[in-house]
């Protein structure tokens, strides 16, 4: 099925990607060559997001953004699942922001979850028709999922993801009834009822007391999940602040300096600039005037990029980073940052810088000069940016992760080539 491009005259479109002053800059960072081989899926907008699996149940991956699923292991042609309009990319009305898979009719056939704008649409499932030519059926989920990061977790274990979300004041899951799933899905919340704002930014899920449960990550603290029943219980909130910022995207948690304990990493504004590791450490060891506490739990924060102003600094800088993942793409062990700039989140006047280079980054984790874990910036593209959903998925069966992006220039596939041959062993312990 071919697309023909409609908006080939919009004035986003005459935006001038490549600035002399951003090719002359690019000797200032690590861009290696041929580190990955990029796949454009479609050069129209649709979606915020991007996701993949597969759906046709033929031993191949396939690539879900928007109305489309794009059959590999080509991924060349693509099929429709509901009724595809071309969106103008000078608004922000795309109806899929998020895309999720699951087999929610348990029929062993992956379905697709997609989520809208927070305050104009409803969430709705797609029914996969299995093996026969049926359309996919809508089914009703929620009437909103708040939060601008939506995060889909098996928080209880008992194989079928719940949905991260705020619904009337409360933090908590959206989740189907296995037994009715084509009923509309419950909300469970975890208590603490505030006044959350729908677009709330930076959250996620992760286990930061190192006991072994999931519990909630946002900017202003982290809810503990309970011994039993975490859709039933309430959740112990332990308050705080992770940055004077707005908040980000998506937030990740990990033992990064491999001390034994839990990290975060977290974009610090979806719609301005920074991007942070913070370093969870002891009373004692703090010497930091003003530390990051979330409850009792004190973080000393690892700046990775900052402002326009401290492009030097940082090697690197570009606002709005409101899609995040935190996957190993090396094959080192340990877990690397991809991050990119939104593109015209608020169309081309909004926000900062609206017309910067729409760049994807992936940061290594690796070590400085003093031993200290850190990440280091590589450039991957900049001519796509991202949304809101990146998705890391081997596509090709190669054994490395690749990197899949969806933006208001189109949808991406960016399959990793970087060399692993001369990768040295992760040291058990990194030096603080």
């Amino acid at each position: 099925m071919k697309i023909k491009r409609k908006y080939r005259n919009s004035g986003f479109f005459s935006v001038v990607l490549f600035s002399a002053a951003f090719v002359a800059s690019l000797d200032a960072f690590d861009s290696p060559h041929n580190s990955f081989r990029k796949q454009t899926l479609t050069n129209l907008y649709y979606a915020d997001g991007i996701n993949a699996g597969d759906l046709n149940n033929d031993g191949h991956v396939d690539i879900v953004s928007g109305p489309f699923w794009y059959a590999g292991p080509t991924f060349k042609n693509s099929h429709e699942f509901y009724k595809a309009v071309p969106l103008p990319p000078e608004k922000s009305p795309s109806n899929s922001m998020f895309t999720f898979l699951h087999d929610w009719s348990g029929d062993g056939w992956l379905d697709v979850l997609v989520l809208g704008r927070v305050h104009m649409h409803k969430a709705f499932w797609y029914e996969n028709p299995a093996k026969s030519s049926n359309e996919w059926k809508r089914h009703y989920a929620f009437e909103r999922v708040k939060g601008e990061s939506p995060t889909l977790v098996d928080v209880n274990g008992d194989g079928q993801p719940e949905l991260l979300s705020h619904w009337e004041g409360e933090w908590g899951f959206i989740a189907a009834n296995k037994d009715a799933p084509r009923e509309p899905w419950d909300f469970h919340g975890v208590g603490h009822n505030n006044d959350w704002p729908q677009f709330y930014h930076g959250e996620g899920i992760g286990d930061i007391n190192s006991d072994g449960r999931e519990d909630i990550i946002l900017t202003d603290g982290w809810y503990e999940q309970p011994k039993n029943d975490p859709l039933s219980s309430s959740w112990m909130y332990h308050e705080g602040r992770l940055t004077d910022q707005r908040g980000g995207a998506q937030i990740y948690v990990d033992d990064i300096d491999r001390d034994g304990d839990a990290d975060i990493v977290s974009s610090l504004h979806g719609h301005e600039w920074g991007l942070s590791w913070f370093e969870q450490i002891e009373e004692k060891e703090n010497a930091n005037a003003s530390p990051t506490r979330l409850g009792q739990t004190i973080f000393r924060e690892h700046q990775l990029m900052g402002t326009r102003d401290e492009e030097t600094k940082y090697g690197v800088a570009f606002s709005q980073p409101h899609a995040l993942e935190f996957q190993d793409l090396n094959g080192d062990g340990r877990k690397d940052i991809i991050i990119g700039k939104r593109v015209w989140a608020h169309g081309p006047k909004g926000d900062v810088e609206p017309q910067g280079t729409p760049v994807v980054y992936w940061f290594e984790a690796t070590n400085d000069e003093a031993g200290n874990a850190t990440f280091k910036p590589h450039l991957i593209d900049n001519q796509s940016g991202v949304g809101t959903q990146i998705t890391i998925k081997d596509v090709n069966n190669d054994g490395k992760p690749d990197v899949l992006t969806a933006s208001k220039l189109g949808a991406f596939l960016f399959l990793n080539q970087i060399e692993t041959s001369k990768l040295k062993p992760t040291p058990k312990s990194l030096k603080r």
